[in-house]
């Protein structure tokens, strides 16, 4: 489904759409919102299961993300990412 801007600003209005905290209207752009998820990130290197059990002791869960996921990198705030699908 997508929604025009219209719908998706009614959307978020009666609560149907909840993104935390509410993009501001320069935000929404046709079918599109821009998010910032921040300036931080990883990646996964070469893990195939299809999750990570994040229930186990803090110390397990750790030591399982520090077998897939690389290192913090971090972008300037001049530079872009951007998420798309195939």
């Amino acid at each position: 489904m997508r929604l025009c801007d219209r719908d998706i600003v009614k959307w978020l209005d009666e609560k149907k759409l909840v993104i935390e905290p509410r993009p501001s209207i320069e935000r929404i752009n046709g079918v599109t919102i821009d998010v910032c998820l921040g300036n931080k990130f990883r990646i996964f290197q070469g893990y195939t299961a299809p999750y990570i059990d994040l229930s186990g002791p803090k110390n397990e869960v750790n030591a399982a993300l520090d077998r897939v996921m690389s290192n913090e990198i971090t972008l300037s705030h001049d530079d872009a990412f951007f998420f798309a699908s195939r």
